[in-house]
């Protein structure tokens, strides 16, 4: 009879190394698909607050001076010209750069635009028009005061 236990003994040690790597590969699977589950949850909340964020820049823009506003002003104008509705309407962007009022209303024209379409507007505006053109809406934009005060005055 004591053979018979030994054999049933050394059985029961091989079956348990065996259990013991399912139960740590069960594991590994477990810390990964927590950690999928935790990776796709923050994907999903950062896109929920993006597409909020934008929206509530869309329903701003409707408003005449808001930078959403002109924001949305300045793509239409690099995506639409002439009739095919194809190309940059170059005039257009240099009048929507000239009406904003000083930088700070120009950074948040660029934080806006940013938010809307995920791309900087100065890159943007660099693929859309050529150099000197590029040069000359640059220009436009460092050339604005500082800020506009309550009476009109500029301050530095």
């Amino acid at each position: 009879m004591l053979p018979i236990l030994k054999a049933v003994s050394m059985a029961r040690s091989r079956d348990s190394e065996p259990e013991e790597d399912s139960n740590l590969s069960g594991k590994l699977l477990d810390v990964a698909l927590v950690s999928i589950a935790g990776v796709g949850t923050f994907l999903l909340v950062r896109k929920v607050v993006r597409d909020i964020k934008k929206k509530a820049r869309q329903k701003k823009a409707l408003n005449p001076g808001n930078p959403a506003s002109d924001a949305i002003q300045l793509k239409m104008a690099f995506e639409n010209d002439l009739w095919f509705g194809w190309g940059t309407n170059e005039d257009l962007v240099f009048q929507i750069l000239e009406d904003i009022p000083d930088s700070r209303h120009m950074r948040k024209v660029q934080q806006a635009y940013r938010d809307l379409y995920k791309i900087d507007l100065v890159a943007d505006m660099q693929a859309e028009l050529d150099s000197e053109e590029f040069a000359k809406a640059l220009n436009i934009i460092n050339s604005k005061p500082l800020r506009l005060g309550l009476n009109g005055r500029i301050h530095f």
